[in-house]
């Protein structure tokens, strides 16, 4: 597991990042991403060739004996839900980081820009036995918190997995809200809990995955064990059609995947545990941005 040394080594580099790269990269496309939904009042002015009559504040022209104009402003601040898987079939890792550690550090990204833009933001996690949620705060110091509460999480409650966890958030989020949902989904449940979410939410799935669920390689005989139920069983790796059958396997867990993405109306941010986090992260950002 990462050091939180190691964390706070990789937000430095997300924050020069960040102030460096194209002035503000991944904020600056977080911000014209996900851009405030709402407009308020601001003030009031005098009536100009070409403004809008419909903005015409009649109150205020009446008592100043001209016409006057209400001007808004953009809502900019949004919230912003995390939902963190940390489930036992997160804790697997072939090489460089386990997804439960590429999943932190994805959240870390997400929350330093979403509170670095003045969102407020806050994060739930769950570990298949037990759940936590640290509430909406404000303010990038707080992203450090979130991965010290992330790294030492440790579930002692009821039992809660990812179709759990969408019924919680849809349950305690009462304004709508952009939810960052970061798992290996391998939950079999979840297609309607997400459906449901994402009828009054903005649903972002960011999917975890590792190379080797994909693309076996030959370890000869092996014993696997089921990291939910503990059950093992033998395999041979050898066998070609054995790692034939864990790459259809995985092609079809992916396809069900989309399925039920698509007919919930949304589309997933994928990352592994061997590449950098950040790009496919910007590039949804950016794709995003592009269409609003």
């Amino acid at each position: 597991m990462r050091t939180i040394q190691e964390y706070i080594k990789k937000l430095k580099a997300i924050e020069f990042h960040t102030n460096m790269k194209t002035r503000n990269e991944i904020a600056g496309t977080y911000h014209s991403a996900f851009k405030g939904k709402g407009m308020s009042f601001s003030e009031c002015r005098a009536f100009a060739d070409g403004d809008d009559v419909r903005y015409i504040d009649w109150n205020a022209s009446a008592r100043q004996n001209s016409l006057f104009v209400k001007q808004f402003v953009e809502e900019r601040e949004l919230s912003v839900c995390i939902i963190l898987d940390l489930s036992p079939s997160m804790a697997f890792g072939s090489i460089n980081l386990t997804k439960a550690e590429a999943a932190i550090e994805a959240m870390s990204i997400v929350a330093f820009s979403a509170l670095r833009n003045n969102d407020q933001v806050c994060l739930m996690m769950f570990d298949g036995f037990g759940y936590k949620i640290i509430p909406f705060t404000k303010g990038h110091h707080k992203t450090l918190h979130f991965i010290l509460e992330a790294m030492h999480f440790r579930g002692s409650g009821e039992a809660c997995y990812l179709s759990d966890s969408l019924n919680k958030a849809a349950k305690i989020l009462k304004r709508r809200s952009l939810v960052f949902v970061i798992s290996d989904f391998h939950d079999s449940a979840y297609e309607i809990p997400i459906k449901l979410l994402s009828h009054r939410h903005e649903v972002l799935p960011v999917v975890v995955s590792d190379p080797l669920e994909s693309r076996m390689i030959d370890l000869g005989l092996c014993i696997f064990e089921d990291p939910e139920t503990h059950e093992t069983s033998w395999c041979d790796t050898s066998l070609a059609k054995t790692r034939t059958r864990i790459r259809l396997n995985h092609l079809e867990h992916i396809r069900c995947q989309n399925v039920t993405f698509q007919h919930a109306g949304i589309r997933a941010i994928r990352i592994d545990t061997v590449s950098d986090i950040l790009m496919p992260l910007t590039r949804a950002f950016d794709k995003r941005s592009s269409h609003v």
